[in-house]
């Protein structure tokens, strides 16, 4: 708890002294939903101390490894801001000094860097282009939603309904669009199968054999 009030505090100081010069955090997205939440920077603070301090976290030795320079800088400079902030709020609330901009937008830098990789060290963590083709195939079922009411295959009914059916029939209905109609996306065979969607790639010579068929 302690912790998390003094990033949250020292967050807000950022907001208000450095507003465009944050440090970009789009990679939390990338973030199972289950990390995402309110007391994450204080466990990450923990856990750059730990590393630090010579601790490894457990199954990930070499991650641990990796990690502990920039964890030793981050835990530095966290103190390093702290100090400043403190001296800072001694002589003039009102003030922000270019000393400590620099040393918060160097702790910025830093704290980023290591939520991505300590994160990325203990859950899975999608990469930008397993997200860009996640993206292909939720479009590819949307397009093929639409495509299907339109013709006539599916009612919106149906859909409003929550019809059982249609957890198998939307899913066979985007494979054939995604072989036939939009060849040109996620299902497309031209592509190695290492480049399809994890979701797919286990079925790249059935979705061959399927595409000779239909």
């Amino acid at each position: 708890l302690f912790q998390d009030n003094v990033l949250n505090i020292i967050n807000q100081i950022m907001d208000e002294c450095i507003p465009h010069e944050r440090a970009n955090r789009d990679f939390c997205v990338k973030f199972p939903e289950e990390i995402r939440h309110d007391n994450l920077a204080g466990q990450l603070w923990f856990g750059a101390e730990c590393l630090a301090a010579g601790s490894i976290i457990m199954n990930r030795e070499i991650e641990s490894m990796a990690m502990r320079p920039l964890a030793k800088d981050l835990t530095r400079s966290l103190e390093e801001v702290r100090n400043i902030i403190r001296d800072q709020a001694l002589r003039d609330l009102n003030l922000y000094t270019e000393k400590m901009k620099d040393s918060l937008k160097h702790f910025d830098v830093l704290f980023a860097e290591f939520e991505l990789s300590y994160v990325s060290a203990m859950v899975p963590v999608k990469s930008p282009k397993e997200y860009y083709v996640q993206q292909e195939v939720i479009v590819l079922f949307c397009e093929t939603v639409e495509r299907a009411l339109r013709l006539g295959y599916l009612t919106q009914d149906m859909i409003d309904d929550y019809e059982p059916a249609l957890m198998f029939t939307i899913p066979r209905l985007a494979i054939v669009c995604g072989l036939v109609v939009y060849s040109e996306g996620p299902l497309n065979l031209d592509h190695k199968p290492e480049d399809m969607s994890e979701l797919f790639r286990p079925f790249h010579t059935l979705l061959r054999k399927i595409r000779q068929v239909i």
